[in-house]
């Protein structure tokens, strides 16, 4: 059994300041690595945003196809909404929503049968599928909205 001056030694106990940084170094690796993996919010409601977009005039050409009369899509500065081609006229469809682009995002260039449209102009679906293309763009990204030929309507990114 070791003595001591003072008495009998107890062992060590704790950690030393080695053991302790390194710890600290470990759990400073591991913590950066989680907040890489985490998803980013702004970036989820843009791609939220755009998919919601695509659904809505996906919405357009299968109503109009269903009902055989014809649908179209409305594409403003504060967003896009569907109408309904009644006997008085176009009308906001039930329910009226309009909905918005995710903030950051906003329609760059609106392209109908390949001719250059303002905002406000009117997508209509009903018989052959219309041709068009939408670009929404943001601070570091863009994207094409775009009616084929087929009547798909694609989403994809142009940077």
């Amino acid at each position: 059994m070791p003595i001591s001056a003072t008495g009998r030694c107890k062992p060590a106990r704790g950690f030393t300041l080695i053991e302790l940084l390194v710890a600290l170094v470990i759990l400073g690796v591991l913590a950066t690595s989680v907040v890489l993996v985490l998803p980013d919010p702004a970036v989820d409601a843009r791609r939220s945003s755009l998919r919601a977009w695509q659904q809505q005039a996906e919405t357009a050409a299968l109503q109009a196809s269903a009902e055989a009369r014809p649908w179209a899509w409305e594409i403003g500065s504060l967003g896009a909404r569907l109408l309904t081609r009644t006997t008085d006229g176009w009308r906001p469809a039930t329910p009226p929503a309009l909905l918005p682009l995710a903030p950051g995002l906003a329609v760059t260039a609106l392209e109908i049968d390949g001719q250059p449209r303002p905002l406000g102009s009117r997508i209509v679906f009903a018989g052959p599928p219309p041709l068009f293309a939408i670009q929404i763009g943001g601070a570091q990204e863009a994207w094409q909205l775009a009616g084929q030929p087929s009547g798909l309507i694609t989403l994809e990114p142009l940077r």
